[in-house]
Order: structure tokens, then sequence, then C-alpha cells
């Protein structure tokens, strides 16, 4: 069955392969609920294709679990902090940062940096320096210590 195969290529981190194999089970001629899981499972792939707003899209027009949507928002979340972080809209960075650590419960290292870093550039210099020194007393790394260093 092609649906299976969807998620077998999904799995095998093919998401454009999976993003095809999905779409005849979305149609929803399998059932409701295999329309949904092809829908998550499509919005996952777009997710894994790094094409967020499209996701989104398609993750708002379906009923998916709250488990479904609470692991779409906070990949949505992740992307779109990541996303305006780059684009050097720290405030929206952090906003989007803080919302996925409300949904998940915390928030990665990695993005843990990136929020300091967001900060350091609004020159919220005290805020950023709380950030990564909690992340240093973690475990301290390399990372961690010129984060400390850049927000003195």
């Amino acid at each position: 069955m092609l649906y299976e195969r969807a998620w077998c290529v999904y799995n095998l981190d093919r998401p454009l392969e999976a993003l095809a194999a999905f779409e005849p089970a979305a149609s929803g001629r399998l059932g409701a609920q295999v329309a949904r899981d092809a829908r998550f499972g499509k919005t996952l792939a777009l997710l894994a294709l790094k094409m967020t707003e499209e996701a989104a899209r398609l993750a708002a027009a379906t009923d998916l679990t709250i488990q479904q949507r609470r692991e779409v928002e906070a990949i949505i979340l992740d992307q779109r902090g990541v996303r305006a972080y780059q684009l050097k809209e720290y405030r929206r960075a952090i906003a989007f940062l803080t919302a996925y650590e409300d949904l998940t419960g915390g928030l990665r290292r990695d993005l843990a940096i990136m929020r300091g870093y967001a900060y350091l550039n609004l020159g919220k210099r005290t805020e950023a320096k709380r950030i990564f020194t909690e992340l240093n007393n973690q475990l301290a790394t390399p990372e961690t210590r010129a984060g400390l260093n850049a927000s003195r």
C-alpha cells in the first residue's frame, strides 16, 4: 500500500518521495483517520524540506490529534525561530523560541544559545548573560564561554 510506503520513505529521510506518496491517502478515500494521518505525514515531510509556511497551512487545515498538533507546532516554532534569527529579526526569534519552550516544556541547547545571542544582538546583555551563565553552569562548552564573554 502506498500509504505505508510513504511512512517508510519518510523514516528513511526521503521527504520529497514521502510527500508524493502521502498524497493519494490524504484525499480521504481510505477513511478519515488515514486521511488525517497522511496529511500529518505530508506536514512532517514539508517540514523536513524546510517548507515551514506550507506545512503550517496544511496543519491549520487538518484536524490533527493533540499529540500530532504539538509535534508539528514545535517543529514550526523551531524553524520559524531559526529563520527569524537568520534574518536578524531577533525579537521575533525570541518570541518563537519562547513559544517553543512554553509548548515543549524546555529549549534545546542550540536554541537556548541562539536565544542568548538574539538578546545580545538586541543589546540586552543582562538577559543574554543570564542565559549563557545558566547554560555554562549546566555544561561548560566553548559556545557557552564565548556567549558569556560576549555578554560581559
